[in-house]
């Protein structure tokens, strides 16, 4: 169990079908269970799954053509090589944080939580990974939660927004497609059993979501239904939960200006979602 504590409480976070070690915490934020957990709320969560005990021929015949071209290409065309970073590198850390923030200052949206990713390099669960051109620059760094059976993309970082360039975006679009095949073969070697890719976009209006759901889906893979969930262990923790909750309700409620950019948007969307791990 992974925990993280703030001013005022104390949280534990454990990850899929793993359970709390027993740790004192005012409560317990449990990601993407199979079930929902016994005295407390939960939310749905959807994802795609990767079966990792397929072969690999088989893993890259459920691929959409594309995708399986892309990755072809990333090797035989482009010559990208792709390896394994150490995630206690606090030179590679920062590098993967600039590239985040400067998209996430772009539109208005979270920037990386460090301190979040801190506790997961402590417990020796990220997996970091970069896909590199042959004069050796960086095009993609992917990062990945491990966990006993499973691993999730939690993370993947480029310059791909920033190039006005279409023939590099292409190649970086390239480079991402290696670096997820690296990390599923990679893992499948480790013994893991599945690969998450980190989020399913359920809707059917935000184009954005839809166009990842549409690059998640050329890996194959199902898409699954699983819980998120919340469990207040002290009464300290039920008070500080539901003043915050409470407080995001307001923010919600009060209306946007006309004008208002989609960037401001996006950014109190980000400060709703921040504010209860914060706690």
């Amino acid at each position: 169990m992974l925990i993280y504590k703030s001013r005022f409480l104390t949280r534990g976070e454990v990850w899929f079908d793993d359970e709390p070690d027993g740790t004192p915490v005012d409560w317990i934020y449990y990601r993407q269970r199979s079930s929902p957990v016994a005295k407390g709320r939960w939310k749905y969560f959807y994802t795609r799954l990767i079966d990792l005990a397929k072969s690999p021929a088989e893993l890259l015949s459920e691929m959409d053509e594309k995708t399986a071209r892309k990755i072809n290409e990333a090797q035989e065309r482009d010559k990208m090589r792709c390896e394994r970073c150490e995630p206690i590198d606090s030179r590679i850390m920062d590098e993967v944080e600039k590239m985040w923030n400067e998209h996430a200052d772009a539109r208005g949206s979270a920037r990386l939580d460090r301190d979040w990713l801190k506790k997961i390099i402590e417990a020796g669960t990220l997996e970091l990974s970069a896909a590199r051109e042959p004069g050796g620059k960086v095009l993609v760094y992917h990062l990945n939660y491990v966990g006993k059976n499973r691993a999730q993309a939690l993370i993947m970082v480029s310059h791909y927004r920033s190039s006005p360039n279409p023939a590099v975006r292409n190649t970086i679009n390239r480079a991402n497609c290696l670096g997820y095949w690296n990390s599923l073969l990679r893992l499948k070697a480790r013994g893991l059993r599945y690969f998450d890719l980190g989020g399913w976009y359920p809707g059917t209006t935000d184009m954005l979501l839809l166009g990842l759901n549409a690059f998640k889906k050329g890996f194959g893979g199902q898409v699954v239904r699983e819980y998120e969930c919340e469990q207040i262990l002290t009464m300290k923790g039920w008070v500080v939960l539901t003043i915050v909750k409470m407080l995001n309700k307001v923010e919600r409620s009060r209306p946007l200006s006309p004008v208002v950019s989609e960037g401001k948007a996006n950014a109190r969307s980000a400060i709703e979602n921040k504010i209860s791990p914060a706690f």
